[in-house]
C-alpha cells in the first residue's frame, strides 16, 4: 500500500527552491493539487521579495544520485497565501501540460485517530540530498489550534526539508493535510505555562489539514479534484 502511495504522488511532490541572486537555494517540498499548474505547500517557506520556483523529482525508479550539481527549476508565483494557517497556493507560470488523477483531496474530518498516513517529501534538501523519501505513521491526535486552525499530530520525526509536503490518507490515497514540521507544545501552550528555559522536544510531526487549503482554491475559482 505504501508502494502504492509512492509511485501515484512520486512526480507530483516536489522541491521548492527560492532564487538568491546567482544561486537558488532549496526550502522545502510541495505538491500538485490541480492539472492547471497549481501546488500547495507551507507559507512559512515563502519569504521576503524572492523568485520561486519548483524542481520536479528524478524520475528514475533504480537508486537516484544523492548529490545533484544542477537543477532544472520550472518558476511559480504565489496566487493565495494565507499566513494564519501557513498555506500557500502557487501556481506554474508557464503552461505545463499535466495528467493527475481525479479526487486526490481527501475528507479529513472522516480520517479517525489511529489511521495510518504517509508523509511524501524531500528531508535532507537543506544538506544538498535532493531524494524523494516516503515515511509511514499513525495519526496520533486532531487538535484545534487556537485560531481555529485543524492539525493532525502524526508519530514521525519530519525533517526540515519534508515541510511543504502531502500527508496522504492510506486508506483510500487521498491527500488529507500540507506537512508544517516537527510538532512544538510550546507553540499550542496557554502564555502562563510557557516558560523559554524549558523546550520541549518531541518525535511527533504535524500536519495542517487540506480542509483550509480547499478554501484558498475555491478563491482561486479552481475546483477541487
Amino acid at each position: 500500500m505504501l508502494q502504492d502511495i509512492y509511485f501515484q504522488y512520486k512526480n507530483a511532490c516536489m522541491m521548492l527552491f527560492r532564487r538568491e541572486g546567482d544561486q537558488v537555494a532549496f526550502r522545502g517540498s510541495a505538491f500538485l493539487v490541480h492539472p492547471d499548474g497549481y501546488l500547495l505547500t507551507a507559507a512559512h517557506l515563502i519569504t521576503g521579495k524572492f523568485e520561486h520556483m519548483v524542481v520536479p523529482p528524478d524520475e528514475s525508479s533504480g537508486f537516484a544520485e544523492a548529490h545533484i550539481d544542477t537543477v532544472a527549476p520550472f518558476a511559480v508565483e504565489i496566487r493565495q497565501i494565507d499566513r494564519k494557517r501557513d498555506l500557500a497556493l502557487l501556481k506554474f507560470k508557464q503552461e505545463i501540460e499535466i495528467s493527475m488523477p481525479d479526487h486526490i483531496m481527501g475528507v479529513p474530518e472522516q480520517v479517525p485517530v489511529g489511521n495510518m498516513v504517509a508523509s511524501l517529501g524531500f528531508p535532507f534538501g537543506y544538506y544538498g540530498i535532493y531524494n524523494q523519501v516516503v515515511k509511514q505513521a499513525v495519526i496520533s491526535a486532531k487538535i484545534l489550534s487556537g485560531n481555529e486552525t485543524k492539525i493532525f499530530l502524526f508519530d514521525s520525526m519530519v525533517h526540515d526539508g519534508h515541510r511543504g509536503g502531502p500527508l496522504v490518507n492510506l486508506y483510500d490515497g487521498r491527500i488529507i493535510g500540507v506537512i508544517g514540521g516537527r510538532f512544538s507544545p510550546q507553540e499550542l501552550m496557554p502564555d502562563h505555562l510557557k516558560r523559554s528555559d524549558t523546550p520541549i522536544k518531541t518525535d511527533i510531526s504535524y500536519a495542517v489539514s487540506t480542509d483550509h487549503a480547499t478554501a484558498l482554491m475555491e478563491e482561486e475559482s479552481i475546483d477541487i479534484i
